[in-house]
């Protein structure tokens, strides 16, 4: 694949807006309906992102978003929205980790989505990749010690295997599907792509 990341911009609203990340019936087949149905909206508010409010927020300074574009094809691939972040760790955390503070600086994954077209290629762990170089360069000028995101429990594994763990502190939770906010220390995993 001949890929070029560019930074999102009117030039590429037709790409944007042919663009669908739904999971294809092989993913989806291992779930209950419920939770199908759930995943299909989670979705849907994706790509709803994409083609709505992710130039917008770019804009405004609230995210920045990267475009992963298949040449050959002339198609979006993928795409992550990224923007600063701070978290908060319990004590234990904090003493684990050897950091004094209470709020440690990151830059989360606002919005990370691959296009059904692509799924199962190793696009999502790129993006994690891509992000953790920028990270790397960020903290050049800035402070930077995590990569955070929010998911919903059927991603959790995915993470995990990534090397995210579950923060202690939560947001609130609804009983019927909220996301959980994991962390990723970036020193680690830079290492370990190192040693791959």
């Amino acid at each position: 694949m001949n890929l070029m990341i560019r930074t999102i911009s009117e030039d590429y609203l037709p790409m944007i807006n042919s663009f669908s990340c739904t999971e294809n019936n092989e993913i989806l087949i291992q779930f209950t309906a419920k939770v199908r149905r759930r995943i299909i909206e989670h979705s849907r508010e994706m790509e709803r992102f994409l083609k709505r409010e992710a130039l917008s927020e770019q804009e405004n300074g609230l995210s920045t978003t990267h475009l992963f574009i298949d040449k050959d094809n002339n198609k979006i691939v993928a795409y992550v929205s990224m923007c600063n972040d701070s978290i908060g760790l319990e004590f234990n955390e904090r003493e684990e980790l050897e950091l004094r503070y209470t709020t440690i600086p990151a830059v989360k994954i606002a919005r990370l989505a691959v296009s059904s077209d692509y799924q199962g290629c190793g696009m999502g762990k790129y993006l994690i990749q891509f992000t953790a170089y920028l990270g790397e360069r960020i903290r050049e000028f800035s402070g930077l010690t995590f990569i955070t995101l929010d998911c919903y429990e059927h991603r959790v594994s995915f993470y995990e295997k990534i090397g995210f763990v579950k923060n202690q502190i939560q947001p609130i939770t609804l009983p019927y599907d909220t996301p959980i906010s994991m962390r990723l220390l970036l020193d680690e995993y830079l290492e370990q792509l190192e040693n791959v």
